[in-house]
């Protein structure tokens, strides 16, 4: 799949999991270059974007350019969070942190896990207390972590524990977008977007 391809594919899934709310206040973490935030304000939404390097944000009004680590910034402010391509340059101390702070909003998350086939050079398969993974070692480039050597890449069945351990039910993107990438719709238990018949 080409660079161009798999961008298509995340904001198309991105649209249709962003459509099952109704527009508010929402906080797109490891912002970068800003496409997802940016449409999301296209869409009615006040967006707040948020990145550790300002080198890649584009003159947007629409959108509050925030350079913060994403790490400790609030999200209490905001109805839903956004977690783009950012999760699995994370340690798990800081997944773990970034769902307990994320707790009663819900969330999008596009990220890698460790699936069984990728392309990735990941460690061995590791665990971690209750958590099964791999590691990365993050290159440290403009795209990469902010501060961490080496990220976490948790099973799906890790991930599902984890978010479950954070007080949300996961609904997962078919058929995922990469072998080892995909979206996950995170709701707070007991909770459902608009317009999502209850089962």
């Amino acid at each position: 799949m080409t660079d161009e391809e798999l961008s298509r594919r995340r904001h198309e899934a991105f649209r249709v999991l962003l459509g099952l709310f109704q527009a508010g206040r929402c906080v797109d973490l490891g912002a970068g270059h800003g496409s997802f935030a940016r449409e999301a304000a296209s869409l009615g939404w006040e967006v707040a974007a948020v990145d550790a390097r300002t080198e890649r944000f584009p003159a947007d009004e629409r959108v509050t350019w925030i350079q913060a680590d994403v790490r400790t910034v609030d999200l209490m402010p905001y109805d839903l969070v956004l977690c783009l391509g950012l999760f699995y340059h994370l340690t798990l101390e800081d997944q773990l942190h970034l769902l307990h702070r994320a707790a009663g909003r819900p969330m999008i998350l596009d990220t890698h896990l460790d699936h069984g086939s990728h392309t990735h050079p990941l460690s061995d398969v590791i665990t971690f207390g209750e958590y099964q993974g791999r590691t990365y070692r993050e290159p440290g480039h403009l795209t990469s972590s902010w501060g961490n050597a080496e990220s976490f890449w948790p099973t799906l069945a890790s991930f599902h524990k984890m978010l479950g351990e954070s007080g949300f039910t996961v609904l997962t993107l078919e058929p995922w977008i990469m072998s080892d990438r995909t979206f996950f719709l995170a709701l707070p238990n007991g909770t459902r977007p608009r317009d999502v018949p209850a089962t």
